[in-house]
């Protein structure tokens, strides 16, 4: 079940600094990947990578997910969500989100690392579960 986050939260969410993504493995065994996100337009978190990578692979063998941050200047004020993917797309859209990232990371409007071939997916994270320490 979605929860509603708080103000805080969704300010850490809307600012530039990296977020942590982790997922399970086949085996068992976590993976963790710095990650940048975004809120999609109907208010569930965007993640958006490429094909071949361990992040899809993991996200749909096993949709939950927990993602962290920590802030640059004090990392005593964490916060920690819990959630479980809930839909995933590839395509133009997908292109678009992996743009609109990099302009809100680099400032920049196209993605400037995108590889010949490469094919981009995002996935969308339902939060479940939020701890934030503020200290």
């Amino acid at each position: 079940m979605a929860i509603e986050l708080s103000d805080k939260v969704k300010q850490a969410i809307e600012g530039k600094e990296f977020w942590h993504l982790a997922t399970v493995n086949p085996d068992g065994s976590p993976q963790v990947t710095a990650t940048w996100i975004r809120f999609a337009d109907n208010g569930l978190i965007l993640v958006n990578t490429a094909e071949g990578r361990k992040k899809p692979r993991n996200m749909r063998h096993k949709p939950h997910v927990a993602l962290s941050w920590a802030k640059p200047d004090n990392p005593y004020n964490s916060i920690a969500i819990q959630g479980r993917v809930v839909d995933e797309y590839t395509g133009d859209r997908a292109e678009a989100d992996i743009d609109s990232l990099a302009k809100k990371y680099l400032g920049e409007d196209v993605y400037p690392w995108r590889k010949p071939g490469e094919q981009r997916v995002t996935f969308l994270v339902e939060p479940t579960h939020v701890y934030h320490q503020d200290a």
